[in-house]
C-alpha cells in the first residue's frame, strides 16, 4: 500500500471516528433532553418530600405538603417539559426573538420594547403582596434546578 492509500485510509478512519463521537454526543445530549417520568430525584431547595405523577391522559398531578415545594415543583416539571416554551416567552418579552429567529421578529422585538413590557412586569411583581412574590421566587427556583 502505497503512503496516499495510507494517508487516504487513514483519513477514513479518523472521520469515521469523529462521525461516530459527534453521533455519541448528539444521542446522549437528545436522551437527557426528556424529562425524567419514572424515579425519584433530589433537588435542593424542597422542605419536603413532593409526589410528581401524570395520569393516562398525560396530566400532571404535583402533591405537596407546602405551597413553596408545589410552586418550586411546578417550576421544575415545567423547566423538564417546556424548557423551549420558558426561553421562546423570555426572548419575547425581552425583545430578543432577532437573536435567534433573525431579522423577521426585529418588529416584534421593537414593539416589546417600545411598551416595555419588562417594566410593566417589575412594576406588578413589586406591587404583588409578599407571598405572591414567594410563590414566584419558588417557582423560579424549581426552574433553575
Amino acid at each position: 500500500m502505497g503512503r496516499l492509500q495510507r494517508i487516504g485510509a487513514g483519513s477514513v478512519v479518523a472521520l469515521v471516528a469523529a462521525l461516530l463521537l459527534a453521533g455519541s454526543v448528539a444521542a446522549v445530549y437528545a436522551l437527557r433532553s426528556f424529562p425524567q417520568l419514572d424515579g425519584t430525584l433530589r433537588a435542593a431547595g424542597l422542605q419536603y418530600a413532593v409526589a410528581v405523577r401524570r395520569d393516562e391522559a398525560d396530566v400532571t398531578h404535583i402533591e405537596a405538603q407546602t405551597p413553596w415545594d408545589a410552586w418550586f415543583a411546578m417550576g421544575y416539571v415545567h423547566a423538564q417539559e417546556r424548557t423551549w416554551q420558558l426561553e421562546f416567552n423570555r426572548r419575547l418579552m425581552h425583545g430578543e426573538l432577532s437573536e435567534i429567529l433573525g431579522p423577521a421578529t426585529l418588529d416584534t422585538d421593537k414593539l416589546m420594547r417600545t411598551l416595555d413590557i419588562m417594566g410593566a412586569a417589575r412594576r406588578q411583581y413589586a406591587a404583588l403582596p409578599a407571598f405572591a412574590r414567594e410563590a414566584l421566587q419558588a417557582y423560579s427556583r424549581g426552574i433553575q434546578s
